[in-house]
């Protein structure tokens, strides 16, 4: 009972047969690196590839994780701060103090109806007061508007800024 192959598999076949067994076995065993290696650009690679891709993320995230857990506390107590619910009066306070740490001196601090504060400078440096307002806004105070005019001394400005949380 022989099985029948199409007609180019059994010519290869009966030329695989002719060949002195030394050639066969040769053949044989370039058939199986062929194979091996077709085994391992075809499965193996991407396989590997999609677990090197899987594990990446998976320390991106631990990462962030981390990240998240370490400001856990602070994000608690911003929420539950007076910078969620602040109003002008509240604000007021949270600027003074925020000037303060900054080292400029606002001329002048007005609240602006229930939940704004109305904030002057003359003379302060232009970078100290860009710094002042990323500050203000990490902390969740936004710029409702602003007036900046160049001052005669070099790198200051005069300023009023509305800000509200």
């Amino acid at each position: 009972m022989k099985i029948q192959l199409p007609g180019l598999l059994q010519a290869w076949l009966k030329r695989f047969h002719n060949l002195p067994g030394r050639d066969q076995k040769a053949l044989l065993a370039l058939g199986v690196v062929l194979g091996m290696l077709v085994f391992y650009l075809a499965v193996w690679v991407p396989v590997y590839q999609v677990y090197e891709a899987g594990q990446a993320n998976r320390e991106r995230q631990l990462e962030l994780l981390r990240y998240l857990r370490g400001t856990e506390t602070q994000a608690r107590a911003a929420a539950s701060g007076p910078v969620s619910g602040a109003k002008g009066q509240a604000l007021l306070p949270q600027i003074s103090s925020s000037t303060q740490r900054f080292q400029i001196k606002p001329n002048r601090l007005q609240p602006e109806g229930s939940d704004a504060v109305s904030v002057w400078f003359d003379a302060v440096s232009f970078n100290d007061l860009i710094r002042w307002l990323e500050q203000q806004a990490s902390e969740g105070i936004e710029v409702r508007q602003i007036s900046i005019d160049r001052d005669e001394a070099n790198g200051k400005v005069n300023a009023r800024i509305i800000l509200f949380s």
